[in-house]
């Protein structure tokens, strides 16, 4: 892969606020316009013809998954299924990642709250979630306060055979399945390590660093057969975190069982 400078100085003429994708197009955003990558690699002013749903987390030929997040106040994770469009969804909070892992689908859930917590939920058949007909729901966090049997989710079974797991003083990096094992890098308070999963919980595996990586926002690019996760500290986009300094950030490449880490800690100047 080569460098190409050109287009380096072209979409440098635009300050980018953040940058995102949506099914098969680069979305270029400002603080004022949205722009999109055409095939010849030209910025094109984006006209909103139609709505653009949550955050993006993983896509596959049946479901484009997406993510909404309050917070400490709850959050969703929504499956639209492109041969009939219907859209189902669960309870995250807050969803930053989708893996694909024997056959179920694994959304790793953060919150970065008044200390760390994190949460797995193993989904088999994202059809048997709850079914989302009126579109102001396809977007909206926390859909199922305004579902009178749902108000009080604490109470309610879980739906569509969905399994779950939560941990405390916990963040996951990022998590990947290397042949019949799926695995977390894991930041606690005092150290970062590698776990894996077994039935309901995980385990440490490798103590990769005694100390913590901070991180408040992630996100995935699949490479080919590497996984790369950019996280920065401050909310936001992490492609503007390695603009702006003062702000901590870094990238995890992985790649089957080699994991490479660049970690920056940036001072105000």
């Amino acid at each position: 892969m080569n460098r190409v400078y050109s287009l380096e100085e072209r979409f440098n003429n635009y300050k980018t606020s953040y940058l995102f994708t949506f099914e098969d197009t680069v979305f270029l955003a400002t603080d004022d316009e949205t722009f999109f990558i055409d095939k010849d690699f030209n910025l094109r002013k984006y006209e909103k013809v139609r709505r653009i749903y949550g955050n993006f987390l993983y896509d596959d030929s049946s479901y484009y998954v997406y993510a909404c997040c309050a917070g400490e106040f709850g959050g969703s994770v929504f499956f639209r299924d492109k041969a009939t469009n219907k859209t189902y969804s669960y309870f995250a909070t807050c969803a930053r990642q989708v893996v694909r892992f024997k056959g179920q689908y694994v959304v790793c859930n953060n919150l970065a709250h008044l200390g760390r917590s994190m949460s797995f939920l193993f989904v088999p058949n994202p059809q048997h979630l709850y079914e989302l007909k009126e579109e102001k729901m396809k977007n909206h966090c926390n859909w199922y306060v305004d579902v009178d049997s749902l108000k009080n989710r604490g109470e309610i079974n879980p739906t569509g055979g969905v399994k779950s797991n939560y941990s405390y003083d916990l963040m996951s990096l990022v998590s990947f399945g290397v042949g019949d094992s799926l695995y977390s890098v894991v930041c606690s308070d005092t150290s970062t390590f590698i776990a894996v999963h077994k039935n309901d919980t995980v385990f440490e595996r490798q103590r990769l660093f005694n100390r913590t990586i901070d991180f408040h926002d992630s996100r995935f690019i699949q490479a080919g057969r590497k996984l790369v996760c950019l996280f920065n500290l401050s909310e936001g986009s992490p492609f503007a975190a390695y603009l702006t300094r003062g702000r901590k950030s870094g990238m995890v490449v992985i790649d089957g069982n080699n994991i490479d880490f660049l970690d920056v800690r940036q001072s105000r100047r």
